[in-house]
């Protein structure tokens, strides 16, 4: 049950990055054009990379190490375009809750191979 709630918020933590990106590129667009490329732009790209490496039914098969390392780097991304764009407070609760759920996943997962 608390591994079901916690891949629940995990996908809600996913969306919310992919509307962090989508913030970011309409405040970085500077004509209408640019806004509307970069609004949808950035978080398209996100979400194939996300589901190139990071999903559950990722197309290549990376070590945990390296998964973990381009998840970060998208919330990373994710985080400054939210500071980039005015929204520090939100940017802090976001990684915060980002790290603490993928700790959990991480704690709760091992330890249901385990048994």
């Amino acid at each position: 049950m608390f591994v079901s709630f916690n891949l629940v918020i995990r996908f809600l933590l996913e969306l919310f990055l992919l509307g962090s990106l989508g913030v970011w590129g309409y405040h970085l667009g500077g004509g209408t054009f640019a806004r509307f490329i970069l609004t949808g732009g950035l978080p398209l790209a996100a979400a194939i990379i996300w589901g190139l490496f990071i999903s559950p039914k990722a197309r290549f098969s990376l070590p945990t190490p390296l998964v973990v390392f381009i998840e970060f780097l998208l919330v990373g991304a994710a985080a400054y375009g939210l500071i980039w764009s005015g929204y520090f407070i939100t940017s802090v609760i976001y990684v915060v809750a980002h790290i603490g759920n993928r700790l959990l996943l991480g704690i709760f997962l091992h330890k249901r191979k385990e048994e």
